[in-house]
């Protein structure tokens, strides 16, 4: 049985609640909710169909999950628009986002960033070039056609060949890969998803079996990763919400 580090500011806090948005019933929050309950945090998840509130109200933390659309694609406007008011409403209050693959370009339009279609695919695990501890070399699996063009004020904290793998801007974080994906997810994204890893010219076997073993690496880097996640939530916790101070910082 894997041995589970509890962080020391765990005790006696007040339990985090964070606000998850699952666009894909096969891409939700895996193994990065799994260690946010681990540790007493409380996780609501709304969908597109069950509405994605346009204010992020009394959440310490905002996590954004992966899609299959692009965030350039018109259809989606009828949630899209309430998704980038979500993250445009929790950067004016200081509420720290998490945003993974699609949720990471979603951050970087709503704050003024840009996403384009990548040079190339990229699907299959990555080992990435990181300037932050917080973000290992992985490797860690990416499965993404489009690139993100951070934020202005945005500090890129790791790249790929193809793209950048995570940037960070205030409180919030992006990553482009997924932390949070177990093989029972990849092997639904494998059998949903064959025209892009065809085009990709993916291994997917290879890309399943290195999955199973990676796990239980893969399952220590997705827990880092959320617990600094938590560890800035319940820092920014302490803070007063100031949206005029906060809105000044993109002015």
């Amino acid at each position: 049985m894997e041995a589970t580090h509890t962080p020391d500011w765990v005790a006696d806090q007040q339990p985090l609640r964070l606000l998850c948005v699952e666009h894909e019933s096969d891409a939700g929050p895996a193994m990065l909710a799994a260690r946010a309950r681990e540790l007493g945090v409380i996780v609501d998840i709304v969908t597109p169909d069950s509405g994605i509130p346009t204010e992020v109200g009394a959440y310490d933390g905002v996590v954004v999950m992966g899609a299959v659309p692009s965030v350039n694609d018109a259809e989606i406007a009828w949630w899209f628009d309430r998704e980038l008011a979500l993250l445009r409403d929790a950067d004016l209050n200081l509420v720290p986002v998490l945003g993974v693959c699609f949720g990471a370009q979603a951050l970087a339009v709503a704050l003024g960033g840009s996403v384009v279609q990548a040079p190339e695919p990229e699907i299959g695990w990555t080992v990435v070039n990181s300037i932050d501890p917080r973000i290992e070399p992985g490797p860690w699996l990416n499965w993404h056609v489009d690139a993100i063009n951070p934020p202005p004020g945005a500090r890129v904290l790791a790249t790929s060949p193809v793209s950048v793998q995570a940037y960070e801007i205030g409180p919030h974080l992006a990553v482009q890969f997924h932390p949070e994906v177990t093989p029972v997810e990849l092997d639904e994204w494998a059998t949903t998803d064959g025209l892009t890893t065809a085009a990709a010219g993916a291994d997917v076997p290879a890309i399943l079996r290195q999955a199973r073993a990676e796990l239980p690496a893969a399952r220590a880097r997705a827990n880092a990763l959320m617990d600094h996640f938590l560890r800035t939530c319940r820092d920014a916790r302490r803070l007063p919400r100031e949206p005029a101070r906060a809105g000044a910082a993109r002015a």
